[in-house]
């Protein structure tokens, strides 16, 4: 059964441009971008898990591949949290 729910405007900016490039429909983009999502969270290839720890401050991000690496940095980023100074390195070099 559908189901609505509020997306920001950030959000459906994206969402309508890759929609437009891939010729599907905005819902159609959204099912296509969660699905892709939990794809790679449940993959054992992508370290989902060690992203979050590292987000944590469990783990320290220089163990983290270049792809978790920049996975990481938007959530950083999306955030608003404070970086620890090797962590602020990282986001100097970026």
């Amino acid at each position: 059964m559908p189901q609505a729910g509020k997306l920001g405007d950030d959000i459906m900016k994206v969402v309508r441009r890759g929609s437009e490039l891939h010729s599907r429909s905005v819902a159609r983009q959204v099912v296509h971008w969660v699905r892709m999502g939990r794809g790679i969270e449940e993959s054992g290839s992508f370290g989902h898990m060690r992203i979050t720890a590292a987000l944590a401050g469990t783990i320290d991000t220089a163990e983290l591949t270049d792809e978790e690496k920049d996975v990481w940095l938007d959530a950083f980023v999306h955030a608003g949290v404070r970086s620890a100074p090797a962590e602020q390195r990282l986001f100097d070099d970026r």
